[in-house]
């Protein structure tokens, strides 16, 4: 009797332990007690490989420097990189290996928005952390999502907002000619322009809205000059973006400001190029996300120690938009403390608000906000000098919503 009622006590204890303690919880895919494990994913081959290479090698860069510093609570921080080659197809394939066979803990990745978008129902699915590197389109954070979190070159509507802005308070428009794709990415970049432009009384006297592969654009601009807009802006792509200043040049606009937003101009250079005429540049704009010129002071500290990583290597004109993404992740890591999950750490970068340094302002994510950056800057360019123009512009998140 004796040991029955020492057994029942011993029995008793026990069960008391584990209702106190609770079960054991298996810990997240990717997570050790010396690291975690990150998918970083890019173009790293093709035609496409300029807008994710250097990016990406920027995101190892910084993964590598807080390694330096002791990690994440002691945890260090593991990457393992992947092609996605900025097709769609291939962005599938590379982060369901990067989940199912490598276990990593989130992925880190994308620098075109079709391709990440295409991830997008299999970390929903699965509760996986997706974090785009520098892919920006509205279609990657509209509507929110849980796991999803992007746009650190902001979105479209970011684009269309700001340049509008822009327009009418440095540029003094009253009067302004649009010229936008007929494509949903020319809708998102319209729907803000407009909104912008109603809410600071400027009229729009002119709306193009031209093909992408369109190859002729003598109709459109004849249209926008008989419209005589203090003002004009293109948020075309590079190569309509190239015929428009053209047919400006040509049609003797010149006396009237051309505004180009970001995605019609990567490479300026290269742009000036393509244009081949002087005449086209003297009354020439252009947006940037970034916090200065490409090589400019503000943007000397990446690029250096970019060179003291890749010292065989000149980083290209995107490079440091691959910063900002694995900078909010390291921020949120740090935030979600040792007891790290994936739940908790997208609690986390929806709590996440920071100056990367690198972009004209703040990155900053909520519950229902995933697009984590909303400025511009502007750029006075002839074809060979840029000229910094004053002050950040930055959509307000309800113009055109």
């Amino acid at each position: 009797m004796l040991r029955l009622k020492t057994l029942r006590g011993a029995l008793l204890g026990a069960a008391a332990m584990l209702a106190a303690f609770g079960p054991a919880r298996a810990a997240d895919p990717g997570v050790t007690d010396g690291e975690i494990l990150i998918g970083l994913f890019a173009p790293m081959s093709g035609q496409l490989a300029a807008f994710g290479f250097d990016p990406l090698q920027a995101a190892k860069m910084w993964y590598e420097e807080v390694n330096k510093k002791g990690g994440i609570h002691g945890r260090k921080i593991k990457v393992i990189v992947e092609d996605d080659k900025c097709t769609p197809t291939e962005a599938v394939t590379v982060v369901k290996k990067l989940a199912t066979v490598d276990k990593v803990f989130l992925v880190n990745g994308g620098s075109c928005t079709a391709a990440a978008v295409a991830a997008q129902e299999f970390v929903t699915r699965e509760k996986i952390p997706f974090v785009m590197l520098n892919a920006a389109g509205d279609g990657g954070v509209f509507p929110p999502t849980r796991y999803v979190f992007g746009a650190f070159g902001g979105t479209q509507r970011t684009v269309g907002a700001t340049i509008m802005e822009f327009a009418i308070k440095e540029l003094k428009g009253k009067k302004i000619a649009f010229i936008a794709h007929d494509d949903d990415f020319g809708n998102s970049n319209w729907s803000t322009a407009k909104a912008v432009a109603a809410r600071m009384g400027a009229e729009v006297v002119a709306v193009e809205r031209i093909p992408p592969r369109i190859n002729d654009v003598t109709a459109p601009l004849l249209k926008v000059r008989a419209a005589n807009p203090d003002v004009i802006i293109s948020t075309a792509y590079p190569a309509p973006a190239v015929l428009i200043a053209q047919k400006y040049a040509e049609f003797g606009m010149t006396k009237t400001p051309l505004v180009q937003a970001v995605q019609g101009i990567p490479i300026p250079a290269v742009f000036a190029k393509n244009v081949g005429n002087d005449a086209a540049l003297v009354n020439f704009y252009y947006g940037s996300p970034l916090n200065d010129l490409t090589d400019g002071p503000k943007q000397q500290k990446w690029i250096q120690l970019y060179k003291q990583y890749y010292p065989d290597r000149t980083p290209g004109a995107f490079m440091t938009y691959g910063l900002p993404s694995a900078m909010a992740i390291t921020r949120a890591l740090e935030k979600v403390g040792k007891d790290l999950t994936r739940e908790k750490f997208v609690d986390a970068m929806e709590a996440t608000q920071f100056d990367s340094g690198v972009l004209a302002g703040l990155t900053a994510f909520a519950k229902d906000r995933r697009d984590g950056y909303r400025s511009s800057i502007f750029i006075r360019f002839d074809g060979k000098t840029h000229t910094l123009m004053p002050g950040a512009y930055s959509w307000n998140g309800k113009d055109g919503m």
